[in-house]
Protein backbone atom coordinates (compact mmCIF):
# COMPACT_ATOMS: atom_id res chain seq x y z
CA UNK A 1 0.00 0.00 0.00
CA UNK A 2 2.93 2.34 0.65
CA UNK A 3 4.21 2.00 -2.72
CA UNK A 4 0.92 2.65 -4.50
CA UNK A 5 0.71 5.72 -2.44
CA UNK A 6 4.49 6.31 -3.47
CA UNK A 7 3.84 6.27 -6.80
CA UNK A 8 0.97 7.71 -7.09
CA UNK A 9 2.28 10.59 -5.57
CA UNK A 10 5.30 11.03 -7.63
CA UNK A 11 3.08 10.61 -11.01
CA UNK A 12 2.33 13.57 -13.29
CA UNK A 13 -0.98 14.31 -14.19
CA UNK A 14 -1.81 15.23 -17.93
CA UNK A 15 -2.20 18.93 -17.02
CA UNK A 16 1.03 18.93 -15.24
CA UNK A 17 2.81 17.26 -18.07
CA UNK A 18 1.07 19.67 -20.69
CA UNK A 19 2.13 23.55 -18.74
CA UNK A 20 5.72 21.93 -18.41
CA UNK A 21 5.53 21.09 -22.21
CA UNK A 22 4.51 24.68 -22.39
CA UNK A 23 6.93 25.92 -20.70
CA UNK A 24 9.61 24.82 -22.46
CA UNK A 25 8.17 25.80 -25.59
CA UNK A 26 7.90 29.32 -24.41
CA UNK A 27 11.74 29.21 -22.86
CA UNK A 28 12.99 27.90 -26.43
CA UNK A 29 11.29 30.85 -28.80
CA UNK A 30 12.64 33.27 -26.26
CA UNK A 31 16.11 31.28 -26.36
CA UNK A 32 15.56 31.49 -30.37
CA UNK A 33 14.29 35.48 -30.19
CA UNK A 34 17.56 36.30 -28.37
CA UNK A 35 19.87 34.24 -31.09
CA UNK A 36 18.56 35.01 -34.63
CA UNK A 37 19.53 38.19 -34.39
CA UNK A 38 23.12 37.58 -33.26
CA UNK A 39 23.05 35.00 -35.73
CA UNK A 40 22.27 37.72 -38.32
CA UNK A 41 25.06 40.21 -37.18
CA UNK A 42 27.52 37.27 -37.45
CA UNK A 43 26.37 36.45 -40.99
CA UNK A 44 26.69 40.07 -41.98
CA UNK A 45 30.27 40.49 -40.82
CA UNK A 46 30.83 36.80 -41.81
CA UNK A 47 29.48 38.51 -45.48
CA UNK A 48 31.88 42.09 -45.20
CA UNK A 49 34.42 39.58 -44.44
CA UNK A 50 34.55 38.07 -47.40
CA UNK A 51 33.59 41.08 -49.64
CA UNK A 52 36.94 42.97 -48.13
CA UNK A 53 39.16 40.08 -49.21
CA UNK A 54 37.39 39.77 -52.84
CA UNK A 55 37.89 43.09 -53.06
CA UNK A 56 41.72 43.04 -51.99
CA UNK A 57 42.32 40.47 -54.12
CA UNK A 58 41.19 42.27 -57.62
CA UNK A 59 43.30 44.99 -56.25
CA UNK A 60 46.49 43.19 -55.62
CA UNK A 61 45.79 41.31 -58.67
CA UNK A 62 45.50 44.12 -61.09
CA UNK A 63 48.11 46.03 -59.28
CA UNK A 64 50.82 43.46 -58.73
CA UNK A 65 50.69 42.89 -62.69
CA UNK A 66 51.45 46.48 -63.17
CA UNK A 67 54.26 47.36 -60.71
CA UNK A 68 56.76 45.14 -63.17
CA UNK A 69 55.36 47.04 -66.22
CA UNK A 70 58.05 49.67 -68.64
CA UNK A 71 54.21 51.05 -69.61
CA UNK A 72 50.91 50.79 -69.62
CA UNK A 73 47.83 51.35 -71.56
CA UNK A 74 44.05 51.60 -69.47
CA UNK A 75 41.10 52.41 -71.13
CA UNK A 76 37.33 51.71 -71.63
CA UNK A 77 35.55 49.78 -74.49
CA UNK A 78 32.25 48.51 -75.36
CA UNK A 79 32.05 44.88 -75.71
CA UNK A 80 31.75 45.44 -80.21
CA UNK A 81 34.71 47.93 -79.86
CA UNK A 82 36.89 45.19 -78.05
CA UNK A 83 36.26 42.84 -81.41
CA UNK A 84 37.10 45.49 -84.01
CA UNK A 85 40.01 44.51 -86.27
CA UNK A 86 43.14 47.03 -85.98
CA UNK A 87 42.25 49.53 -88.82
CA UNK A 88 39.26 50.53 -86.46
CA UNK A 89 40.73 53.62 -84.32
CA UNK A 90 37.70 52.46 -81.64
CA UNK A 91 38.79 48.86 -81.28
CA UNK A 92 41.76 47.53 -79.00
CA UNK A 93 43.36 46.33 -81.27
CA UNK A 94 44.94 49.55 -82.92
CA UNK A 95 46.25 50.16 -79.45
CA UNK A 96 47.89 47.25 -79.48
CA UNK A 97 49.48 47.81 -82.89
CA UNK A 98 50.35 50.62 -81.35
CA UNK A 99 52.09 49.22 -78.30
CA UNK A 100 53.38 46.30 -80.20
CA UNK A 101 55.14 48.22 -83.01
CA UNK A 102 57.51 50.64 -80.37
CA UNK A 103 58.28 47.70 -78.05
CA UNK A 104 62.28 47.94 -76.83
CA UNK A 105 63.94 44.40 -77.05
CA UNK A 106 63.66 41.93 -74.45
CA UNK A 107 59.89 43.46 -74.11
CA UNK A 108 56.54 41.66 -74.31
CA UNK A 109 53.28 42.74 -73.99
CA UNK A 110 50.07 41.62 -72.00
CA UNK A 111 46.57 42.12 -71.50
CA UNK A 112 44.34 42.05 -68.67
CA UNK A 113 40.62 43.08 -68.52
CA UNK A 114 37.62 43.69 -66.31
CA UNK A 115 34.87 42.48 -67.85
CA UNK A 116 31.04 43.81 -67.36
CA UNK A 117 29.07 41.35 -66.96
CA UNK A 118 25.25 40.72 -65.95
CA UNK A 119 26.61 40.00 -62.23
CA UNK A 120 29.31 42.81 -62.52
CA UNK A 121 32.77 43.00 -63.50
CA UNK A 122 34.54 39.93 -63.98
CA UNK A 123 38.67 40.53 -63.78
CA UNK A 124 40.32 38.05 -67.12
CA UNK A 125 43.61 37.45 -67.98
CA UNK A 126 44.87 36.78 -71.71
CA UNK A 127 48.81 36.05 -70.45
CA UNK A 128 51.52 37.11 -73.45
CA UNK A 129 49.74 38.95 -76.75
CA UNK A 130 52.03 38.47 -80.02
CA UNK A 131 50.00 40.28 -82.23
CA UNK A 132 46.23 41.68 -83.12
CA UNK A 133 45.10 37.75 -84.28
CA UNK A 134 46.48 36.43 -80.88
CA UNK A 135 44.53 39.03 -78.91
CA UNK A 136 41.39 38.67 -81.09
CA UNK A 137 41.21 35.36 -80.56
CA UNK A 138 41.49 35.24 -76.99
CA UNK A 139 38.79 38.11 -76.60
CA UNK A 140 36.51 36.12 -78.44
CA UNK A 141 37.19 32.91 -76.50
CA UNK A 142 36.74 35.49 -72.91
CA UNK A 143 33.29 36.42 -74.41
CA UNK A 144 31.63 33.37 -75.94
CA UNK A 145 32.51 31.01 -73.25
CA UNK A 146 34.52 32.47 -70.14
CA UNK A 147 38.13 31.53 -70.84
CA UNK A 148 40.63 33.35 -69.57
CA UNK A 149 38.80 34.44 -66.55
CA UNK A 150 40.89 34.63 -63.32
CA UNK A 151 38.22 33.69 -60.76
CA UNK A 152 34.72 32.13 -60.89
CA UNK A 153 31.19 33.99 -60.30
CA UNK A 154 30.83 32.44 -56.68
CA UNK A 155 34.40 33.91 -55.55
CA UNK A 156 32.81 37.67 -56.34
CA UNK A 157 30.43 36.97 -53.71
CA UNK A 158 27.29 38.50 -55.21
CA UNK A 159 29.35 41.97 -55.31
CA UNK A 160 29.37 44.47 -58.21
CA UNK A 161 32.69 46.43 -58.91
CA UNK A 162 33.36 49.87 -59.75
CA UNK A 163 36.83 50.24 -60.87
CA UNK A 164 38.76 53.82 -60.90
CA UNK A 165 42.30 54.33 -62.87
CA UNK A 166 44.68 57.66 -62.74
CA UNK A 167 48.03 58.23 -64.25
CA UNK A 168 50.43 60.90 -62.87
CA UNK A 169 53.81 61.37 -64.13
CA UNK A 170 56.26 63.81 -63.21
CA UNK A 171 60.06 64.09 -62.48
CA UNK A 172 60.03 61.63 -59.99
CA UNK A 173 58.62 59.18 -62.50
CA UNK A 174 55.10 57.60 -63.09
CA UNK A 175 52.38 56.49 -60.76
CA UNK A 176 49.16 54.87 -61.07
CA UNK A 177 46.42 54.87 -58.63
CA UNK A 178 43.63 52.46 -58.80
CA UNK A 179 40.36 52.59 -56.83
CA UNK A 180 37.79 50.00 -56.44
CA UNK A 181 34.06 50.98 -54.73
CA UNK A 182 32.70 46.95 -54.08
CA UNK A 183 28.09 47.61 -54.39
CA UNK A 184 25.43 45.49 -53.72
CA UNK A 185 22.51 44.50 -55.57
CA UNK A 186 21.02 47.33 -54.86
CA UNK A 187 23.76 49.53 -55.85
CA UNK A 188 24.95 50.37 -52.24
CA UNK A 189 27.81 50.72 -51.50
CA UNK A 190 29.14 47.66 -49.67
CA UNK A 191 32.80 48.43 -49.04
CA UNK A 192 33.82 52.00 -50.12
CA UNK A 193 36.56 52.91 -51.91
CA UNK A 194 39.96 50.18 -52.07
CA UNK A 195 43.03 52.21 -53.11
CA UNK A 196 46.25 50.66 -54.73
CA UNK A 197 49.10 53.47 -55.50
CA UNK A 198 51.96 52.02 -57.36
CA UNK A 199 54.99 53.36 -59.05
CA UNK A 200 55.85 52.03 -62.69
CA UNK A 201 59.15 50.89 -63.36
CA UNK A 202 60.72 52.79 -65.80
CA UNK A 203 63.70 50.29 -66.80
CA UNK A 204 63.46 51.49 -70.98
CA UNK A 205 63.34 54.33 -72.58
CA UNK A 206 59.34 54.75 -73.02
CA UNK A 207 58.04 55.58 -76.52
CA UNK A 208 54.50 55.11 -74.82
CA UNK A 209 53.83 57.43 -72.01
CA UNK A 210 51.51 55.25 -69.72
CA UNK A 211 48.06 56.43 -69.56
CA UNK A 212 44.67 55.71 -68.12
CA UNK A 213 41.57 56.80 -69.77
CA UNK A 214 39.87 60.16 -68.05
CA UNK A 215 36.51 58.16 -67.79
CA UNK A 216 38.00 56.40 -65.29
CA UNK A 217 39.15 58.70 -62.91
CA UNK A 218 36.11 57.88 -60.80
CA UNK A 219 33.08 55.78 -60.52
CA UNK A 220 30.11 57.54 -63.47
CA UNK A 221 31.21 55.38 -65.86
CA UNK A 222 28.27 53.10 -68.51
CA UNK A 223 28.24 49.84 -67.04
CA UNK A 224 28.33 48.09 -70.27
CA UNK A 225 32.17 49.64 -70.41
CA UNK A 226 34.75 47.09 -70.50
CA UNK A 227 38.07 48.12 -68.77
CA UNK A 228 41.28 46.51 -70.82
CA UNK A 229 44.83 46.77 -69.72
CA UNK A 230 47.71 46.69 -72.36
CA UNK A 231 50.93 46.23 -70.67
CA UNK A 232 54.88 45.67 -71.96
CA UNK A 233 57.37 44.18 -69.59
CA UNK A 234 60.79 43.84 -70.15
CA UNK A 235 62.62 40.69 -69.72
CA UNK A 236 66.71 40.96 -69.01
CA UNK A 237 68.87 37.86 -69.71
Amino acid sequence: MKIKRLLKKKAFTLIEMIVSMSIMVILVAAAMAVFNPVKSVIGSLDEDIVTNNVTDTLTNYVSNKLKTATTYNISGYTTDNLKKNSDDSDGVAMRVNLMKGDMDTGENMYCMMLRTTSKGYKLYDFGKINNVSDYLTKVNSAISNSKYAVFEDEFYNNSHYKFAFETTSSDKGSWCRMGVNTYDEKGEIKVSERVQMFKLLNMSLLKITPSSAAELTDYNYSDDLNIVILYRIKVFG
